[in-house]
C-alpha cells in the first residue's frame, strides 16, 4: 500500500509528499486501517494531532477501501468524525471509460481489432522488422503499438491509438506486402488481406479518428487530474469542460475524425 500525504505547513501552499510503501499482511479493511495508522504513528503523527488536523482520506474505489458498511474509509470516519473521504477521480474516470466500452459494441470491435495489431507485432520480430521496412517504403513513422482500453490508464490507450494513427501508412503497406508474399501460407496471406481491407474501410478510419479525438480529451483530463497541485474545484472545472467537449462531438466532427473522412479512399488493396 502506497501512502502519500498532501499537507500545508504554516499556511503555505499544500505540498504532495510520498510517505511510505507499506507491506500489507492482509487485505481485510481492519488490517489495512491498522497498517495505515501504524504508518502515520511511526512517522510522528500522534492520535491527538490526527484528531485535530487530519482533513481527508482519498483512495481507489475498491470495496475494501470505500465500502459503506465496513470499508477502510467507513472505519476511519468512525474514529475521526470530521474526516472527509473521497474516491480518487482518476480511478472514477477509468471506471467510467470501462463502463462505456462495455456498453458500446462498436468500441469493443475497435478494441479487438487493435488488439490483433498489437499481438501481430509484439509476438513476432519478423513482423516488426517488416513493418519498419514498410515504413521506409512509404516514408512513414512507426510508433510502438500497445493495448487499448484494457486495465491501463486511459492515457496509455490514447498513446496506442496515436501510434496506429501515426503508423497507419506503414501498417497498411505491410499488410498489403504480406498479403502478396508467396513465402507465407495461403492462410496467412488471407489474414493479412482481411487486415488490409479492415484498415482501409471507411468504418475503421472513422472509428480511429473518433477514438483519437475522444481519447485525446480523456487522456488530457487524466493527466491533469494527476497533478499534485489539483484541487476539487479545479478537478470539477476540468471534468465539466471535458464533458462539454465530448458532447460537442455529436454535432461537430473532431479534428481527426474530419481528417479521416477527408483521406478516405486514398488507399487501395
Amino acid at each position: 500500500m502506497i501512502v502519500n500525504l498532501k499537507a500545508s505547513v504554516d499556511g503555505a501552499t499544500p505540498e504532495f509528499l510520498f510517505l511510505e510503501l507499506v507491506e500489507l499482511e492482509s487485505q481485510r479493511a481492519k488490517d489495512i486501517e491498522e497498517a495505515l495508522l501504524n504508518c502515520l504513528d511511526t512517522a510522528g503523527f500522534t492520535e491527538e494531532w490526527l484528531q485535530k488536523n487530519w482533513v481527508s482520506f482519498v483512495s481507489d474505489g475498491a470495496s475494501v477501501m470505500l465500502g459503506k458498511n465496513s470499508g477502510v474509509a467507513t472505519r476511519l470516519t468512525a474514529r475521526y468524525p470530521n474526516l472527509f473521504t473521497w474516491h480518487c477521480m482518476n480511478h472514477r474516470l477509468e471506471l467510467a471509460v470501462s463502463d462505456a466500452v462495455d456498453e458500446v459494441q462498436a468500441v469493443n470491435h475497435f478494441k479487438v481489432f487493435l488488439e490483433k495489431i498489437h499481438n501481430l507485432y509484439s509476438q513476432s520480430n519478423k513482423n516488426s522488422r517488416e513493418l519498419l521496412e514498410a515504413a521506409q517504403e512509404v516514408g512513414s513513422q512507426v510508433l510502438k503499438i500497445g493495448r487499448v482500453l484494457s486495465t491501463r490508464w486511459v492515457a496509455s490507450s490514447f498513446r496506442s491509438v496515436k501510434a496506429v494513427w501515426t503508423s497507419y501508412e506503414a501498417l497498411n503497406r505491410h499488410f498489403e506486402n504480406a498479403a502478396g508474399d508467396q513465402t507465407r501460407s495461403s492462410k496467412e496471406r488471407q489474414t493479412y488481406r482481411g487486415l488490409a481491407r479492415r484498415m482501409q474501410s471507411k468504418e475503421f478510419l472513422c472509428d480511429l479518428g473518433l477514438m483519437f479525438d475522444a481519447l485525446s480529451e480523456l487522456a488530457n483530463l487524466s493527466q491533469q487530474l494527476q497533478a499534485h497541485s489539483v484541487t476539487l474545484l479545479r478537478a470539477d472545472h476540468l471534468l465539466k469542460r471535458t464533458i462539454r467537449v465530448l458532447a460537442s462531438f455529436k454535432d461537430t466532427q473532431g479534428e481527426k475524425l474530419e481528417e479521416s473522412l477527408t483521406v478516405f479512399g486514398t488507399f487501395r488493396i
